[in-house]
C-alpha cells in the first residue's frame, strides 16, 4: 500500500511569501521584464508588469533536462543547471543571474547530481523560495546554501527545501501530493529510478544509439570565462535519489505534463543506486509502471532520452517510459550532459527505430508525437500550449481524485 503524504500548505505559502523578499529585482521591473520576455517569448509577457500569459503553460529549455517553466502564469524552474554558465551570454544565451532575474516562485529538482542541481542554491538563496527534492538532495542544498552565505553570495545561511519522499526510501513507496501550484495546478511526486547499465535485453531487439558527435564543436562554440560558485549543486547522497512529477492543471481540460530528468530501467527494476545485478528487483520496476499507469491522462512528457542503459540497450528504457506514460506529445531532455551535446538527431534515429522494435509491439496509434530539441538551437525558445485546446479533453473520470 501506497503511503500518501502531504506537504503542508502552509510551508508552501510561506515559501511564496518570503519570495517577495528577494535580492531580485521586484515585479516590474526592466529586469524581470527582460528576463521573462527572453525565456517565454516577448508576445507572452506583459511588458508593463513581467506577467506571462495566465491562459498558457510555456515551457522553455534552459540547457541539459532543465526547464523554465510559466504554468498559466506561475513561473517554476525544472532544475536549474546551466551548460557552460559563463560570465556573459555565449553558446548559452543567457547567465545563471537570468534565473534570479526570472522570479521563479519554487524550484523542482528531478535528482541531486551536478548537472542537475547546480545553482539551486543560488537562485533558492537569493529569492527566498522553496526547493522540492528528495530528502538526501536536501541535505546537499542546505550544504550549498551555507557554502554560498559564507562566500558572500546569498543573503542566507540555509534553504527552504522540502522533502518530497523520506530518507532511504524505496522507489515508488511514497506518493506526495504537492499543494505549491494550487489552486492553479495540482503536482503529483514519487520517488523512481536513476538511469542504468543493465545487461542486453534478449526478448526484444535493440537499435544502438550511434551517439556520433561533431569533432568541430569546440571551434563552432569557444567556451568564455566560466561562472563559478564556491558550491553548488553538491550531490551527495542524493545524488542518485530520483524524483518524478506530474503536474495536471485545475480547470479546462485538466491539461497535464510530466518531468522526470532520468530514465531508468523499470523492467529490471535497477537504478544507478541499486546497479546490476543487485537491484531493487523487476517487483519495483513493475510497481512503478503501475503508479505511472494509474495517473491522470499525460498530456505532454518532458522525460529524459539519455539513459546510462543505452550502450546495451538503445532507447529501450525511454519506451518504457512512453508505454507507461503513454503521453500525447514527448519532448526529450537529458541532452547536453552523459549524451554528446550535438548527438541529438542520433539520439532522434535511434529513438524511432526502437519505437518500431518493441516486443510486444507499441500500437502506433498510442505513440507520442516527438517533438525533438537539439542543442543548443533550441535553448530559451518557448514551447506554448492552451489547455483549453480540445485535443487534451480527457474523460470524464479523470475529475475524480486529488489530481484528477
Amino acid at each position: 500500500m501506497n503511503r500518501q503524504r502531504i506537504i503542508g500548505l502552509a510551508l508552501a505559502v510561506l515559501g511564496c511569501v518570503l519570495s517577495n523578499g528577494g535580492t531580485a529585482a521586484p515585479a516590474g521591473s526592466v529586469d524581470l521584464v527582460r528576463a521573462r520576455q527572453l525565456f517565454f517569448g516577448i508576445e507572452n509577457v506583459n511588458a508593463a508588469t513581467g506577467e506571462v500569459d495566465n491562459q498558457k503553460v510555456i515551457f522553455s529549455w534552459i540547457t541539459n533536462a532543465s526547464y523554465a517553466a510559466s504554468v498559466k502564469g506561475r513561473i517554476v524552474l525544472l532544475d536549474t543547471y546551466v551548460h557552460r554558465g559563463e560570465t556573459v551570454p555565449g553558446r548559452t544565451p543567457f547567465v545563471v543571474e537570468d534565473l534570479v532575474s526570472l522570479r521563479p516562485e519554487a524550484i523542482f529538482l528531478g535528482h541531486g547530481h551536478f548537472d542537475h542541481a547546480d545553482n539551486a542554491a543560488f537562485v533558492a538563496g537569493n529569492l527566498g523560495i522553496p526547493i522540492y527534492a528528495s530528502s538526501e538532495t536536501c541535505v546537499a542544498m542546505k550544504t550549498d546554501a551555507t557554502n554560498l552565505f559564507n562566500a558572500g553570495k546569498i543573503p542566507v545561511s540555509t534553504v527552504d527545501c522540502h522533502d518530497t519522499t523520506s530518507s532511504g526510501s524505496t522507489p515508488g513507496a511514497e506518493i506526495v501530493t504537492i499543494p505549491q501550484l494550487e489552486p492553479v495546478a495540482c503536482i503529483t511526486a514519487f520517488r523512481h529510478l536513476h538511469s542504468t547499465t543493465t545487461p542486453v535485453d534478449p526478448t526484444i531487439p535493440i537499435v544502438q544509439v550511434l551517439n556520433i558527435a561533431d569533432a568541430r564543436d569546440p571551434q563552432m562554440y569557444p567556451a568564455g570565462t566560466a561562472h563559478s560558485f564556491p558550491s553548488s549543486g553538491s550531490g551527495g547522497p542524493g545524488g542518485p535519489i530520483s524524483i518524478f512529477y506530474q503536474f495536471v492543471m485545475r480547470g479546462d481540460n485538466r491539461f497535464t505534463f510530466v518531468w522526470h530528468n532520468t530514465t531508468g530501467a523499470l523492467k529490471e527494476g535497477c537504478s544507478l543506486d541499486r546497479p546490476y545485478p543487485n537491484c531493487w528487483g523487476p517487483a519495483v520496476g513493475q510497481h512503478l509502471v503501475d503508479i505511472m499507469q494509474s495517473l491522470p491522462p499525460t498530456d505532454v512528457e518532458l522525460g529524459s532520452m539519455v539513459s546510462l542503459g543505452f550502450p546495451t540497450n538503445g532507447m529501450r528504457d525511454v519506451v518504457f517510459y512512453n508505454e507507461a506514460i503513454l503521453p500525447k506529445v514527448y519532448i526529450p531532455i537529458h541532452q547536453t550532459n552523459a549524451a554528446l551535446p550535438t548527438s541529438s538527431l542520433e539520439f532522434k534515429v535511434s529513438y524511432l527505430k526502437q519505437l518500431n522494435q518493441m516486443v510486444p509491439p507499441f500500437a502506433p496509434e498510442l505513440r507520442p508525437e516527438a517533438r525533438w530539441m537539439v542543442d543548443p538551437d533550441d535553448y530559451v525558445k518557448p514551447l506554448v500550449y492552451d489547455p483549453k485546446d480540445a485535443r487534451w479533453t480527457k474523460p470524464s473520470r479523470a475529475s475524480q481524485g486529488a489530481c484528477r
